[in-house]
């Protein structure tokens, strides 16, 4: 036996590669998790995991169909607040194919929130949304954004035509 100190803060309690994993919760299986390298600090200060490689993972049903899928470049996970933060080309999409787009999303798992004061880029029914700053529901049915600026789909053929005195103005402030 040798004698060995090693600081629970820098060495990670277990270092997981090429990961393939489901999450259960009550006896559902709830997540799949995909990642390169996945760290547990399960005996630092305070307890978390990283993945410092990206990772991928989904949100099932209980017929295992994947509701909402979430990629990106690198994660932290705080076990203690239940707090994901996911940065770097950060890509959510849900059920109904809306995408949203960020390079820092934090997802709180106890209030089932996903925030970030970063960059926004949505897509959503045809529709093109921007901003900074954002707070969403994990479903991505009801959010916020601050500084918004949006780009709508234009369907020419509902659109007056000229002459008809309900033409639109040729520019727009």
């Amino acid at each position: 036996m040798v004698s060995h100190s090693t600081d629970p803060e820098v060495v990670p309690t277990m270092m997981t590669t090429d990961v393939q994993t489901v999450i259960s919760d009550s006896g559902h299986t709830r997540y799949r998790i995909v990642a390169k390298l996945w760290n547990m600090f399960e005996e630092a200060k305070e307890p978390h995991w990283t993945f410092p490689h990206g990772v991928t993972c989904e949100e099932l049903d209980n017929n295992f169909k994947t509701l909402t899928t979430i990629k990106c470049d690198s994660a932290y996970f705080d076990k203690g607040q239940a707090l994901w933060t996911l940065t770097g080309h950060v890509r959510l999409t849900n059920a109904t194919g809306d995408v949203v787009l960020t390079d820092q999303l934090l997802w709180d798992q106890r209030t089932h929130r996903l925030y970030s004061d970063a960059f926004i880029h949505i897509e959503k029914q045809g529709r093109i949304i921007e901003g900074y700053g954002y707070e969403s529901n994990e479903r991505l049915t009801t959010y916020q954004l601050r500084q918004v600026e949006a780009i709508f789909p234009i369907d020419e053929k509902k659109m007056p035509h000229p002459g008809s005195g309900n033409a639109a103005p040729k520019t727009m402030q």
